[in-house]
């Protein structure tokens, strides 16, 4: 699962930010593209993965494999990741609809369940009241 902070730096660089934000785009978001790409050029499978999601920044599925890419290159090279998280304060810093936009997605609270055998694994990323994790229950449940 991808956090949300590269998933918002994902969507800035595919250029979904502009949409968000129904303004032209800012300085710090084009840099933030520029730098993507970068890092990418010369490496065809990173370019496609960047390209599509460029071609279609409201798929989901390509957003988090942009993400994805991403979060390998910034765990690689923390530096890039240093650059990437700046460029992303700078955007955020220019275009207060953005910010806002990149805030809500970072409190989302992202729930990854899964269950396999006899175990529940959560992944759980974001704020919340409350978290309960299950697995089987034989009988009555009652929560206050």
């Amino acid at each position: 699962m991808v956090d949300p902070l590269t998933l918002a730096i994902a969507t800035a660089a595919a250029g979904k930010a502009v949409e968000l934000t129904g303004q032209p785009v800012k300085d710090g978001i084009v840099a933030l593209g520029r730098k993507v790409r970068g890092r990418f050029r010369g490496r065809p499978d990173d370019e496609e993965v960047l390209s599509g999601a460029i071609a279609d920044p409201e798929d989901d599925a390509r957003l988090v494999r942009l993400a994805e890419t991403l979060r390998r290159e910034m765990e690689a090279e923390p530096a890039f990741a240093d650059e990437l998280e700046a460029a992303l304060r700078r955007a955020m810093g220019e275009d207060s609809g953005f910010r806002t936009e990149v805030e809500n997605r970072l409190q989302q609270t992202r729930v990854e369940a899964t269950s396999k055998d006899d175990g529940v694994t959560n992944v759980f990323n974001g704020n919340a009241e409350k978290v309960i994790q299950l697995g089987d229950l034989h009988g009555g449940l009652t929560i206050n």
